[in-house]
């Protein structure tokens, strides 16, 4: 099976790069299991912070519409969504080509997102027949309802700079500065003290829903 996924372990901080370029980074199931492989390899690893980057024009093209829908079971991206979203590291995503649909998701999955100049994000699958439930469920608690079903409704991708200010990305950056900017957030996350990096984590992945008590 050809690698469709790539990964490096710099200074403590683990990069996972998404690299299936031909399909645009489609969340099929090989490339969502070696994406779990790197994963789980990340955590035996003692890794604590971990960067979701991409090759190509497509950060990721969301779920595989080659990919056979069995009932009662989960798509393969959903599974690596939610790993992702539940994983004990902290996750910062480097994003320099299009999120579409499931991409835009796996976005939101990450506590800090750097978006570069090549960054778009769109939610077309409303005009393209199905509605994406989960992504926009998401979405509207980042960013909110009525942004997320005008988004839904118009199928219009925004930019980097549109993506901040909509809070779905943290910062953008200008051309070539992306993986340097996201290595510097994910060091920077990594000298904080292990207990409140955790906490922030959890507020994350919760969306600051749950109680916590700080000593």
């Amino acid at each position: 099976m050809a690698a469709v996924v790539k990964s490096r372990i710099v200074d403590g901080v683990g990069v996972l790069t998404l690299a299936d370029t031909s399909r645009e980074n489609v969340l099929s199931e090989e490339l969502v299991g070696q994406a779990r492989d790197v994963h789980h390899l990340f955590l035996e690893s003692d890794v604590r912070v971990a960067i979701l980057a991409a090759e190509g024009s497509s950060f990721c093209s969301g779920r595989d519409p080659l990919a056979v829908r069995v009932p009662g079971t989960q798509p393969a991206g959903a599974i690596l969504i939610d790993e992702i979203e539940r994983s004990p590291l902290a996750w910062v995503a480097a994003v320099d080509g299009r999120a579409i649909g499931a991409g835009v998701h796996l976005v939101t999955a990450c506590m800090h997102v750097v978006a570069g100049p090549n960054a778009r994000f769109l939610v077309p699958e409303l005009l393209r027949g199905t509605y994406p439930r989960p992504v926009a469920a998401e979405l509207a608690r980042i960013i909110g309802p009525r942004r997320t079903m005008a988004l839904m409704l118009t199928g219009e991708s925004f930019n980097a700079t549109s993506a901040v200010t909509l809070g779905l990305a943290s910062e953008a950056v200008g051309a070539g500065e992306v993986g340097g900017r996201a290595l510097a957030r994910a060091l920077a996350l990594a000298a904080l003290d292990p207990a409140l990096l955790q906490s922030a984590r959890v507020d994350w992945s919760t969306r600051f829903t749950t109680s916590q008590t700080t000593a």
